[in-house]
């Protein structure tokens, strides 16, 4: 079985690269950065794979939030594909091969399921209710809530504290 925290760093880049301010979106799969973000995460940039990631970015948000069910992945889980391979030293290695233009989708899928546990989901939006953010949950009880306590945490529990001193 493969470690889902050290496979998840496409994921969690992914849900993580849109985020909506008062004024203004930062969208790092935008037309400008689109290309750059491919190719850190070992993408042809190729506009497919662009258009692919945005697709996936958004139903995977949406799942992830809650707002829609797991179906609005079946686009990719038909196009997910792995076979076996002769190994140059011998023996079989399983290979992911994707359809073009479904990617970063396919590779997103799986470390998304690999999070996936008996206790809820690995990976969730922060509880604070101005944060975007995901995080990938790695404690031991799986009860963490917030992406960061420096800053969605501590504002939380500070927000609880002036509350309660009001009354």
């Amino acid at each position: 079985m493969t470690e889902p925290v050290a496979t998840a760093g496409l994921l969690l880049d992914l849900v993580n690269s849109r985020l909506v301010y008062d004024d203004r979106v930062d969208d790092e799969l935008d037309d400008e950065r689109g290309a750059a973000w491919l190719r850190a995460h070992g993408v042809p940039a190729e506009a497919s794979d662009l258009d692919d990631a945005r697709a996936v970015r958004d139903a995977l948000v949406a799942v992830l939030r809650g707002t829609r069910s797991p179906d609005a992945l079946e686009p990719w889980l038909v196009a997910m594909t792995r076979r076996p391979e002769l190994a140059a030293e011998g023996g079989l290695v399983w290979r992911d091969r994707d359809e073009a233009g479904r990617r970063i989708g396919g590779a997103a899928i799986r470390e998304w399921a690999a999070l996936q546990s008996p206790s809820g989901s690995r990976i969730r939006p922060c509880a604070a209710p101005d944060c975007q953010h995901f995080f990938i949950d790695t404690s031991r009880g799986n009860a963490r809530r917030w992406h960061s306590m420096e800053s969605c945490g501590n504002r939380e529990k500070a927000r609880r504290h002036y509350a309660k001193a009001a009354l």
